[in-house]
C-alpha cells in the first residue's frame, strides 16, 4: 500500500483505522510524517509500543473514522488496510476521508472479496454489522462513495500462516478484534463448534484470502 501511494519523505500520511499500525510503521520507515487513528484504545496502545520499539515518531490517536479529528486537506496520503471498510456508515466515513485529503492526495484502501470466510461469517454471525464491508469490494459502489477521486482497482492475495492449522486458528481467533469479541460471547461448546468450522477453511497452517486494492488520486 505504501508503494502504491508513492510516499515521499515528509509527506503527511494518515493510516486510517490503523489497528496495531502495520501500514503506519512502513510509511514512517519510508520517511513520511505519519498519523495513525483507530477506534480501539487497545489497538492504539499496541501500535504506540511497536513504534517506540523501532524509534519511530508516529502520532497515534484514538478516534472514529466517521468523525476525524483533523482539519480539511490535512494529508497528502491516506491508507486504510481492511479498516475504514468496517465503519458502519460507509458514506460518512468516505466523506471524512475525502475531507482530510488535500487536492492531488493519494488514497489506498483494501477490502476483502466474498469468499468462504465471508460466507461462513454470514452464516454464523448474521447480525454482525461488519458484513456490509463487502460492499467496498464493488468497484461502482466505491466510485459512488469517492466521486472526488480518480480510482483504479487491483486484486491481490493475503496469507496468514502459522505452524499448523490449529496454530493459525489460534492466531486468528485471538488477534482479529471482531472475531475475538464474538467468540468471547459463546460458551465453550459454541467456541469449539465455531473453531471446527473455521478450521475447514485453513490448510497447511495457512489462511489465504483474496482482496481488492483501491488506489486513487483526488481530483
Amino acid at each position: 500500500m505504501v508503494e502504491a501511494l508513492e510516499v515521499r519523505s515528509g509527506a503527511r500520511f494518515l493510516d486510517l483505522a490503523c489497528g496495531t499500525g502495520g501500514v503506519a510503521l512502513v510509511a514512517a520507515r519510508a520517511g513520511a510524517d505519519v498519523t495513525g487513528l483507530d477506534i480501539s484504545a487497545d489497538q492504539i496502545a499496541k501500535a504506540r509500543t511497536l513504534a517506540e520499539d523501532e524509534g519511530l515518531a508516529i502520532r497515534f490517536d484514538e478516534g472514529d473514522a466517521q468523525a476525524l479529528p483533523y482539519g480539511d486537506a490535512s494529508f497528502d496520503a491516506v491508507a486504510s488496510a481492511f479498516g475504514v471498510i468496517f465503519a458502519p456508515d460507509h458514506a460518512l466515513a468516505a466523506s471524512e476521508l475525502t475531507r482530510v485529503s488535500r487536492p492531488d492526495a493519494r488514497v489506498a484502501i483494501t477490502s476483502w472479496l466474498e469468499d468462504g470466510w465471508f460466507r461462513l461469517n454470514n452464516r454464523l454471525r448474521p447480525d454482525y454489522e461488519g458484513l456490509s464491508s463487502i460492499r467496498w469490494s464493488e468497484a461502482e459502489y466505491v466510485r459512488d462513495l469517492l466521486p472526488d477521486f480518480e480510482l483504479r482497482f487491483e486484486r491481490g492475495q493475503s496469507t496468514i500462516a502459522a505452524g499448523s492449522d490449529e496454530e493459525c486458528w489460534q492466531l486468528l481467533s485471538s488477534s482479529v478484534p471482531p472475531l475475538k469479541a464474538w467468540l468471547d460471547t459463546l460458551d465453550a461448546a459454541g467456541r469449539d463448534d465455531a473453531g471446527r468450522q473455521y478450521l475447514e477453511l485453513i490448510a497447511d497452517g495457512a489462511l489465504t484470502r483474496e482482496y481488492l486494492l483501491v488506489v486513487g488520486v483526488r481530483r
